[in-house]
């Protein structure tokens, strides 16, 4: 079987470009700061929003992402290929083992919208769920 590769434009025209304010000068305060790191957010939320980006692809690569990371801080030596190995081979009903269950976890929680407080009280648990509202 073959999959078609779609190409993304790799015009840097079809783009919108981050406001020369935004990344010139040299930032002293810290409110010059909080203020461009709020405008680069702003920019990269229009360009992620765009049609052309893949939302599902993009949250299952931030997961992975933040399963590697997570099992870094944790002490364990794992890659992304033996966390996605963990999650995607494990067979249904057996244990994935703490990398397989981390991606898990931040899979269910890219998932989550923030303005569901009990969808994020359901996901970090019963522990921590009155500290959610905060």
């Amino acid at each position: 079987m073959t999959y078609a590769r779609h190409e993304l434009p790799d015009d840097a025209a079809t783009l919108p470009q981050l406001p020369f304010w935004v990344t010139s000068g040299h930032t002293e305060t810290l409110e010059d700061v909080a203020f461009r790191s709020g405008a680069a957010l702003s920019h990269l939320h229009l360009v992620l929003s765009r049609e052309d980006v893949h939302q599902s692809l993009l949250r299952a690569r931030l997961a992975l992402k933040a399963a590697t990371v997570t099992s870094k801080l944790e002490g364990r030596l794992a890659r992304e290929a033996d966390i996605r190995g963990a999650y995607h081979l494990t067979p249904p009903g057996e244990a994935r083992g703490p990398d397989g269950d981390l991606l898990a976890f931040w899979r269910a929680s890219v998932r989550v919208r923030p303005n569901r407080i009990g969808e994020i009280a359901d996901l970090v648990g019963a522990e921590f769920a009155g500290d959610v509202g905060v």
